[in-house]
């Protein structure tokens, strides 16, 4: 062969090796650039110990907080009994050694959770201004006429699960909250701690440490940031909704006689270690849940009377009963004015200056109508005899009648007798920090107004 054929030839052969040899420069050019980036979703991963592993991709939508099923939780209660049709059973929990933890430092704090739910005025005295406990709205405890293991009953408002709601946001106070600061807000207003010698237990106290552990014992089982359908009070919504100037105690009170107060008394004090008192001096406070028209007749509608829930179940009724119990005289909160400081109190919250004044009145409603037609707003007992002939009448805002009172008119100022009137700021009653705890349960709050509610 002549040199110029073995040129000839040389020519294909180094144009077909440079071209291999781009396009293997160009292959590991391209994974260089995909494992730079990240590589894809399936791309291997090294593990720690340098061996294989595979990219697991996480979801990109979480569900945040949604409720299990919507249609649960019907205001026909079809579905509001104990096994909630065919979607969810509701099993109260047991407490024994399969279903506590194993530390022991978490058991003792549980067991003693469960006992302060059960009975929280005499465990807690100190904290407690009042005669009530936690199992009065949340069922079970040690009270003779509750049943079952308190939070647990689902006629009344079970603790189950609520625990996977938190922290949620409040509006009453504008902010996030955590668990442990939404039971510290049940003692400022339901448990009336400005009326007890130390008032609203520290954030970091070891009580609060129990319920909290308590409370997330009944959680475990429920998924994560999934509504119960039993959670939350169904409020009247629609038609079903009475405005709250139309809402009529004094037939409310006709109604009281005949289906509560064979149980809280004609004088709505209850029986003591039975039957919570409604309102007075050993009730809850006048910026408590229950001291709301709306909040009040849905709990009446779904938990009353007492082991027979449900039968009280229309909605004129019920609202008519909680405007006859929210018309009396309460311990007043003292810092009740901080409450809804942007948005103002709701319509229903009866109790609130602002509210009151929106609605047309210088003073709750709900009792300017129980004096106007001479039902006392104090303790005493009560009988058919001053229910007045016209109940009718009642049902008209009656804004412009004249009567003397004023929104000091339902006010007990327990807290002055056992001078504890700064409690409206349980953060400085804690050992915890801002900065150590990133959020206290009451943080000073700057207030538009110290006088309005």
């Amino acid at each position: 062969m002549s040199q110029g054929d073995s040129t000839l030839l040389l020519k294909p052969v180094l144009l077909l090796f440079g071209t291999v040899f781009a396009a293997i420069v160009v292959v590991f050019a391209i994974n260089g650039a995909i494992a730079f980036l990240g590589g894809p979703a399936d791309a291997p991963a090294p593990s720690a110990d340098g061996g294989g592993g595979e990219v697991r991709e996480l979801p990109g939508t979480w569900n945040g907080s949604k409720w299990y099923s919507e249609d649960l939780r019907e205001q026909g209660f079809e579905y509001k009994n104990a096994t909630a049709g065919e979607e969810v059973n509701f099993v109260p929990k047991e407490m024994n050694n399969s279903t506590l933890p194993e530390n022991e430092h978490r058991r003792e704090l549980i067991r003693e959770g469960r006992a302060i739910f059960a009975n929280t005025s005499n465990e807690m005295p100190k904290h407690v201004g009042n005669d009530l406990s936690c199992a009065n709205c949340h069922g079970g405890g040690d009270l003779p006429t509750t049943t079952g293991m308190v939070g647990q009953d689902i006629n009344m408002i079970p603790l189950v699960g609520t625990a996977a709601g938190y922290p949620e946001w409040t509006g009453r106070t504008q902010r996030m909250r955590d668990m442990r600061q939404r039971i510290m807000g049940c003692f400022l207003r339901s448990m009336n701690s400005p009326g007890s010698e130390e008032g609203v237990p520290a954030y970091d106290s070891r009580e609060i440490q129990a319920m909290e552990s308590y409370m997330v014992w009944l959680n475990k089982g429920t998924p994560s940031e999934t509504v119960p359908y039993w959670r939350h009070i169904e409020k009247p919504e629609g038609d079903e909704k009475v405005p709250v100037s139309e809402v009529n105690p004094v037939r409310g009170a006709e109604l009281y006689l005949e289906n509560c107060a064979s149980c809280h008394g004609a004088d709505g004090q209850g029986v003591e270690g039975q039957y919570p008192p409604l309102w007075g001096e050993g009730s809850f406070n006048d910026g408590a849940g229950m001291g709301r028209i709306y909040t009040s007749a849905g709990f009446t509608r779904e938990a009353m009377p007492y082991g027979a829930a449900h039968t009280f179940s229309d909605w004129e009724d019920v609202q008519d009963v909680a405007g006859f119990m929210n018309a009396h005289k309460r311990p007043h909160l003292p810092r009740q004015p901080k409450d809804w400081a942007a948005a103002g109190a709701p319509d229903e919250a009866v109790y609130y200056n602002r509210t009151q004044q929106r609605l047309g009145y210088d003073m709750n409603p709900m009792t300017k109508k129980l004096m106007l037609a001479d039902i006392p707003i104090d303790d005493s007992e009560i009988n058919e005899s001053v229910i007045p002939d016209n109940v009718e009448r009642y049902d008209q805002p009656l804004r412009n009648e004249s009567v003397d009172g004023s929104w000091e008119t339902t006010w007990i100022r327990t807290y002055e007798d056992v001078d504890n009137s700064t409690s409206d700021d349980a953060a400085n009653q804690s050992s915890v920090t801002a900065q150590d705890a990133v959020t206290t349960a009451f943080a000073t709050e700057q207030s538009t107004s110290e006088t309005a509610s």
